[in-house]
């Protein structure tokens, strides 16, 4: 935000205009959040986690008959 904002004031100064600092500072925030996003946006599960069981419907399956919980057992 510095630096684009700088590059803005000083294009101002020589335009004699206002308008770019502000613009600068605008530039400047864009790019500082899209950084980040782009370093810390995806989160990527760890290895070896946890699968998850799910038919293709995207419906969760039913567990084996070993793990059924205590509703399912009659």
């Amino acid at each position: 935000m510095i630096v684009w904002g700088g590059v803005g004031w000083l294009l101002d100064r020589w335009l004699e205009t206002r308008v770019f600092t502000l613009v600068g500072v605008l530039l400047g925030l864009g790019v500082a959040i899209y950084l980040v996003v782009v370093k810390y946006g995806a989160v990527e599960p760890p290895p070896g986690g946890r699968p998850t069981s799910t038919t293709r419907g995207g419906q969760r399956s039913r567990p084996p008959e070993y793990r059924k919980t205590q509703k399912g057992r009659r």
